[in-house]
Order: C-alpha cells, then sequence, then structure tokens
C-alpha cells in the first residue's frame, strides 16, 4: 500500500498566515467607517508581465479587507459590503491580467494552489472565478498535485464542490496515479467524496464566466493508482464502510480487480478475515462469489489458503466453489 500524499510544505493554520496581513490602526479603522460604502481596498505594487508575483504580495493587498471581515463584520452586514466583490477589484489591480494569476512558481504552485494550501478561503473562490477558462483549474504542481487534490488534501469540501462545477478536471492524477476521489476513499473523506460523485446540476454553472465540457460524474471507477488499486479497493483496504456503500449507491462493480494480483474486494476480504464485510458482499448479488485472481484462485481457496475458518463456512454455505486447479493440486 502506498504511503500518505504529501504536500511540500507543511499545512500552515490560520494564525500562521503571512505577516503581510497588517493590523489596521486606529485611524485606518475610523477611516474604513467613513470609506466603507464604497469598500475600496489597499492596492498592491503592480508588475510587469513577465514577473511572478508572490501570494504574499497578492494579500499585502487584500489583507486589510480580510481584516474589516474581523473588526467591522456588524458595519458591513449592516450596509451590504461584498468583500469577495472588493477583493476581486484588488486582485485586478495587482494583476496585469487573470493569466498571471496562474503563472506558476518554482515548484509548479499557482496561486490556487498556494491559497488552497493556506486555506484562505475567500480569496480561493476569488481566484476561481477570475480564471480565464476551466483548464487554469487544473494546472498540476511539480508533484503533479491539481488544485483540486489539494482541496481534497485539506478537507474542504466547499472548494472541492466549486472546482467541479468549474470544470476542474476529476481524473487528473497525481505522482501516485490518484485522482482526488482515490484519495477521499483512501482516508475516509465520504463528504468530499460525495462532493466528488455527485453530478453538476444546471444551476451549479450558471456563475461561470466560461462554457465547461462535458466530464463524467461520477468519474470511471475503474481507474486505477500505480499501486493497481481502484478507488473501491482503496475504501475496503482501509475499512471504509460508509465509502464502500456510497460507491455502491452510485453502482460501482464490485467485481473490479486490482492490478497487481487481480483480486476483486470479496477476495481482500477473504484474506483479511473481514467477516463482517464478507457478509455483507455476500448478500449482494452483484458479487461475484467464484471470481478468479491472476493465479485462478477463487475467494473459498484464498479462504482455505489462509486459514480463515469463519470466512470459509460462510462461503461454503453460499455455495461458492474451489477453482478446479485448487481442487486437482489438493487432491494430490
Amino acid at each position: 500500500m502506498e504511503g500518505t500524499v504529501e504536500y511540500r510544505s507543511a499545512k500552515k493554520s490560520r494564525s500562521a498566515r503571512p505577516s503581510s496581513f497588517r493590523q489596521i490602526s486606529e485611524e485606518e479603522d475610523s477611516r474604513r467607517e467613513d470609506e466603507l460604502q464604497s469598500t475600496e481596498v489597499t492596492t498592491a505594487p503592480r508588475s510587469g508581465p513577465d514577473e511572478y508575483v508572490s501570494v504574499t504580495t497578492l494579500c499585502d493587498g487584500i489583507g486589510s479587507c480580510e481584516l474589516s471581515d474581523i473588526r467591522l463584520s456588524e458595519n458591513r452586514e449592516s450596509k451590504g459590503v461584498d468583500i469577495n466583490a472588493a477583493f476581486q477589484r484588488t486582485a485586478h489591480r495587482v494583476f496585469c491580467n487573470n493569466e498571471e494569476l496562474f503563472v506558476r512558481d518554482k515548484d509548479g504552485d499557482t496561486h490556487l494552489h498556494l491559497a488552497i494550501n493556506l486555506e484562505h478561503l475567500v480569496l480561493v473562490r476569488t481566484i476561481i472565478r477570475m480564471a480565464p477558462a476551466y483548464k487554469f483549474l487544473s494546472i498540476p504542481n511539480k508533484l503533479f498535485q491539481t488544485p483540486l487534490h489539494l482541496a481534497v488534501i485539506v478537507r474542504q469540501k466547499s472548494i472541492v464542490r466549486q472546482l467541479v462545477c468549474a470544470g476542474a478536471d476529476v481524473t487528473a492524477v497525481d505522482r501516485n496515479g490518484n485522482t482526488p476521489l482515490h484519495i477521499a476513499c483512501r482516508d475516509g473523506l465520504y463528504e468530499i467524496a460525495r462532493c466528488l460523485l455527485e453530478p453538476v446540476r444546471n444551476r451549479e454553472i450558471q456563475c461561470n464566466p466560461y462554457d465547461i465540457p462535458y466530464q463524467k460524474i461520477p468519474q470511471d471507477f475503474d481507474i486505477a493508482n500505480y499501486d493497481g488499486l481502484t478507488c473501491l479497493h482503496l475504501a475496503v483496504i482501509n475499512r471504509h464502510m460508509d465509502i464502500l456503500q456510497l460507491l455502491v449507491e452510485r453502482d460501482v462493480d464490485l467485481n473490479m480487480i486490482e492490478r497487481k494480483a487481480g483480486r476483486t474486494i470479496l477476495q481482500i476480504a477473504c484474506i483479511s478475515c473481514d467477516v463482517k464485510l464478507v457478509r455483507t458482499l455476500m448478500s449482494v448479488r452483484a458479487c461475484n462469489m467464484d471470481a478468479r485472481s491472476y493465479s485462478g484462485y477463487t475467494p473459498l481457496d484464498l479462504a482455505r489458503d489462509y486459514n480463515q475458518d469463519g470466512v470459509y463456512t460462510i462461503l461454503a454455505a453460499a455455495g461458492a466453489k474451489h477453482s478446479a486447479e485448487y481442487v486437482d493440486s489438493d487432491s494430490d
């Protein structure tokens, strides 16, 4: 089994945001009270067309706007300030054009990657809305992680759904061959898995400034990572039964095989002596109790070889059979 998916920098806490999120002085605070209706925000220096603008520079231009969210929340609520619109106006001032937001740094990260890693949700939503086209939302970094991968890793389901509805590629794979759904199934992220499995509704794409191509959602469940495991196998191996149920509700094929030994999830359950899972799978008619692995072994063969007497009894009672080769070798 593969190790935990890593990201190049440790996940930062909300309290560890860049120093550019400067404190608003009392004098500024008073001035903002008077100017609140216009929602003006501090502008950051404009960069040349070929200069990479750091996320710190962008935050410097919009940080005071976020702080006003803390200090002036009651006034903003009463006066109807649109904080997202203010962020977007500032970003337009910082960058010559929207494509500059998606220039990659030395690690391959765009501002969208960095904002997701910082969990700066307002900034993330603003950058998504400013994407010139859907393809900009699926740019991979040097670890082949797209923004959608990172949104799953930091467990931000609202961002996951917004990226999906904005056209982010749900089948993009990272350096381990995992799609975002693989990660969600492996880590038991039920709500995020739902966001990735739910087809996009028309009302969810009304705010997109561009057309997005059709992509099959749920994705092809037969996609295997570089360890040969599908989303289904990852859910079962890590014993996330709620994820398994979610996949079953989406008509996943329970007889899919992993690519190294050719085993179905029933065969894996037999080897691991997961009696509860075996009983559950045997109750599903679509589950083939006589499926063969690459070595020709059926679930009953594996239960006998691994001395799983409880599992063997359940399978035999349900009418499961040994392979002919296994019977012949046993008789010899």
